[in-house]
């Protein structure tokens, strides 16, 4: 049994502790699994089978199990202005959705959640789990994600917009050699205005062929509506 664990543990995003380990005034919330037939978009067509362990965030109290949390859900006037842009030449849009985005991502610094054994796994009398990141369900689990991503974004040179913080933008000159964009090169200049070809030897990015290349990345709950231009 110990081994079955220990491999299992290796697999999941807990591990299983000794009740007696649990401290005084934690309280264990329940799990079950999820299961859906999932089909492919094209044609409609059977894919495959799939399961997802989701906690039951209800029994969650604020303070015990999770001290914050937040839905990362841009405003509707920034998606309707990210999407008139789609429609000016030279800008293209792509939408990405992340795969068990919220298991990606670990529980804040000091949270501590316990979880009683998935259905269907023994993982023995008198022991629990105790989350190592997060799974669908718990409150915090959106937050958790948002924070991640902005952390990844801001690492990619992504600038974080102060009236949305749910949309990242990154903007640089596609000629080589040629200084850092500032603002005023983007207003004052018109250089967002200049739509000349730039030959292909000397772009910084050779799939776009406009001196600048932008990109607004839209969050929206767990998905990244990624809008990118080629300006």
């Amino acid at each position: 049994m110990i081994k079955e664990i220990k491999e299992l543990e290796k697999m999941c995003c807990w591990k299983v502790v000794k009740m007696s380990s649990v401290p005084h005034g934690s309280k264990r919330i329940s799990c079950r699994w999820v299961f859906k037939l999932k089909y492919r978009l094209r044609d409609g067509a059977y894919e495959r089978h799939r399961a997802r362990l989701v906690a039951m965030g209800y029994q969650q109290e604020k303070g015990r199990d999770y001290f914050e949390s937040f839905s990362p859900s841009c405003s509707h006037s920034t998606i309707q202005l990210v999407l008139a842009f789609t429609s000016v030449s030279g800008w293209h849009s792509l939408d990405l959705a992340a795969v068990c985005a919220f298991n990606s991502s670990d529980l804040a610094e000091g949270e501590r959640v316990y979880v009683k054994g998935p259905p269907g796994y023994d993982i023995g009398d008198g022991n629990c789990s105790s989350m190592l990141k997060c799974i669908y369900g718990l409150v915090q689990a959106p937050r958790q994600y948002y924070m991640l991503c902005r952390e990844v974004y801001q690492k990619a040179g992504m600038k974080q917009l102060q009236n949305d913080e749910c949309v990242f933008t990154c903007h640089v000159s596609n000629i080589i050699g040629q200084p850092s964009l500032t603002n005023e090169d983007l207003l004052v200049n018109g250089k967002v205005l200049n739509m000349e070809i730039v030959p292909m030897q000397i772009r910084v990015y050779r799939s776009c062929c406009h001196p600048v290349a932008a990109m607004i990345l839209v969050m929206y709950v767990d998905n990244n509506k990624n809008r990118y231009s080629r300006i």
